[in-house]
């Protein structure tokens, strides 16, 4: 006879034996809920995944922005979602994706810019400033890119986007200027960054529309320095070129003017009759000197008092015969040498004068004074006492 005891007993084991049957057939593999995300936040031991409308949490260490799809069962905690794994693998994305299209910029962080600054949670393995079309997630404000489709720099500059740029520096420094065969194009350098005038240069920048077409430079590493332009005789070169000649100084001050070209050469020394040898970049209506050194001095030309060419620059040196200054503060120096001689134009600026039977010097061009030979000399340094 069985006692209500052993009923009891008997009932208990059944009901453990249902319950774990129960516990069995709940936990089969086609009862588990299944999750696919991007893995937007990780730890050691806890990480969270998103589809960009759902954030689920697993225990788990896994790798930030990577798709992975999990199956284990869910549940709801104070926290959001949690998700207890039995399994978890890499996947591809089967949720829909949010598109962004723009260029690839690093500073401070990783963006897209569009050209607001859409803020990237990883970088992208492809170069600063290039364009991109890239699929993915938004989650607390930065986007997560699953998939991209690299479209290259851009062809045209853009107000607000970055913009690659080949050429030649016409002006160096901080504010320097890039000749890009077509253009000016000022670029805004990093402090303490500086380019050299005559460099071929790449730069990536941020284009802004000034009073000219500018660059902003972010980054010394954003400059990719070459040679030199192309050397060129001077009377072939263009904008951007390396005009390469031997010329006499016609002509000296801030800038020199020289027998061969029209166009004055600047960030050069020498004096009117020297003979220059010159590389020079090449601006829109100036050189500027890159290596420029005497190659004959003035003092080796021959005196050429008897030799009168009307506007040819040369040297003259003899005896000053006589003087006359004017009430104006004009005069005149009559200068001779054996049979030769001509009349010095003593213009007041010069702020010089000579003396009778005084040994001169002269640098300068022939011209006439009322129908007689004369000298025109441009300045009082090229006007001296002796055989200087």
């Amino acid at each position: 006879m069985v006692t209500n005891r052993e009923l009891k007993i008997v009932l208990l084991i059944g009901s453990i034996v249902v319950l774990i049957a129960m516990a069995t057939i709940g936990s089969a593999p086609g009862d588990f809920d299944i999750f696919i995300g991007v893995c937007v936040y990780s730890t050691d031991s806890f990480s969270v995944l998103s589809d960009g409308s759902t954030s689920v949490g697993v225990y788990a260490s896994l790798q930030e922005g990577v798709v992975y799809r999990v199956e284990g069962r869910m549940y709801n905690t104070s926290s959001g979602l949690r998700l207890r794994h039995v399994r978890i693998e890499r996947a591809e994305a089967t949720f829909p994706l949010s598109a962004v299209k723009g260029a690839y910029w690093v500073s401070s962080g990783y963006y897209i810019l569009t050209p607001e600054r859409v803020r990237l949670a990883a970088p992208l393995p492809i170069q600063k400033g290039e364009l991109v079309e890239a699929g993915g997630i938004w989650y607390r404000n930065r986007f997560y890119p699953i998939r991209y489709r690299v479209l290259g720099f851009s062809q045209k500059p853009r107000d607000g986007m970055p913009w690659r740029v080949e050429g030649t520096v016409i002006y160096g420094g901080t504010k320097a200027v890039l000749w890009n065969g077509s253009e000016e194009i000022v670029l805004y350098l990093p402090y303490g960054t500086k380019v050299e005038a005559g460099r071929r240069v790449r730069v990536v920048g941020i284009v802004r529309f000034y009073s000219r077409l500018s660059l902003i430079v972010d980054s010394p590493d954003d400059i990719s320095l070459g040679g030199y332009g192309e050397k060129v005789p001077v009377s072939e070169a263009s904008i951007g070129d390396i005009a390469v000649g031997n010329c006499t100084v016609a002509g000296a001050g801030r800038s020199l003017k020289l027998d061969c070209t029209e166009l004055k050469l600047r960030n050069f020394k020498a004096r009117v009759g020297d003979r220059i040898h010159f590389e020079a970049v090449r601006r829109k209506s100036s050189l500027y000197c890159i290596d420029c050194h005497v190659i004959e001095s003035r003092e080796e030309l021959p005196n050429g008092i008897c030799s009168f060419s009307l506007g040819e620059l040369a040297r003259v040196s003899g005896r000053v015969e006589w003087v006359r200054v004017y009430k104006n503060g004009f005069g005149l120096a009559n200068v001779t040498d054996g049979n030769c001689w001509v009349l010095i134009k003593l213009r007041k600026s010069l702020n010089v004068s000579l003396k009778v039977n005084q040994t001169v010097t002269a640098y300068g061009f022939f011209t006439t004074y009322r129908g007689m030979p004369a000298f025109e000399v441009p300045s009082g340094d090229d006007l001296c006492s002796g055989r200087c």
